[in-house]
């Protein structure tokens, strides 16, 4: 899932050449849902220095999220920070997992 539009995380698949498809969330509905924005959390240094942000200060933990077919939630990976991403190894391992 990501804030970034769906043609950016298509891409992004085509590029990593995956067979699993990418949430585009770009108003954080779903992520508002799961609890993973933080608002108004960054300083406002920050939010000047990226334009990219448009002037938003909200900040979403970088939660990584397995989910079937049928919609259920398989595997959660929540960092303690926005820092840390989910270490490829692990992703994939869940992904085997899953059978």
């Amino acid at each position: 899932m990501s804030v970034e539009p769906a043609e950016v995380s298509e891409a992004l698949r085509k590029r990593l050449g995956v067979g699993i498809r990418f949430v585009s969330d770009q108003r954080g509905v779903l992520m508002d849902a799961l609890h993973i924005r933080h608002r108004d959390a960054l300083p406002p240094s920050f939010v000047t220095h990226q334009p990219a942000s448009g002037g938003n200060r909200d900040l979403f933990m970088t939660t990584s999220f397995l989910v079937d077919e049928a919609g259920t939630i398989r595997w959660i990976y929540r960092p303690d920070t926005y820092r840390v991403r989910a270490p490829a190894r692990e992703v994939l391992r869940a992904i085997d997992a899953l059978g």
